[in-house]
């Protein structure tokens, strides 16, 4: 909402789970609340980022009435990439 009152053009969730005010949020968690409450909160575009992993959770997000999302780890990081499906085939 402070972005908006200073006349930002967008308003993004970059480091929302990184600072001490957030610590171990999460931008997906309980289905998108915070991301939900920006959106709901502002009326500047909203971006969202910040562990956006599949292409369903970026789905999800442009439903929630995000205006983008950035998808950076999630296709830039190839350890974690091979990791996710590794994982995801071990039985």
């Amino acid at each position: 909402m402070r972005a908006q009152s200073l006349g930002f053009d967008c308003v993004g969730t970059t480091l929302h789970g990184y600072t001490l005010h957030t610590a171990g949020g999460k931008l997906y968690a309980d289905d998108f609340r915070f991301l939900r409450e920006v959106v709901q909160a502002v009326t500047a575009p909203v971006i969202a980022e910040g562990n956006v992993l599949t292409p369903e959770m970026l789905q999800r997000c442009l439903e929630l009435g995000a205006y983008s999302t950035v998808v950076g780890g999630a296709i830039t990081r190839p350890n974690e990439i091979t990791r996710r499906f590794v994982e995801a085939i071990r039985t």
